[in-house]
């Protein structure tokens, strides 16, 4: 088996079986995501700051293997804040 990074569709599979294990709806909407994310990471004493107190960096935009975190590392991210 190769070692590859996750595909959209088995990240989207992962974040819809973690919200149904929580009990939440899946969000439909961009909005809808990220005040789900927002709520269920103060719910759970998550140590980031709020969004809407977050400093936005702006980034130039970067070509390459580093340029987005990778989906494994996100979703790893999202179990490990769900438990």
């Amino acid at each position: 088996m190769r070692n590859e990074k996750p595909t959209v569709r088995q990240i989207y599979a992962l974040a819809a079986a973690l919200c149904e294990r929580a009990g939440e709806e899946f969000p439909e909407t961009r909005d809808a995501a990220s005040e789900l994310i927002e709520r269920l990471r103060v719910e759970s004493g998550h140590p980031a700051p709020r969004l809407e107190d977050a400093f936005v960096r702006r980034r130039r935009w970067r070509v390459g293997a580093h340029a987005w975190p990778s989906a494994s590392r996100v979703a790893s991210e999202l179990v490990r804040e769900m438990e």
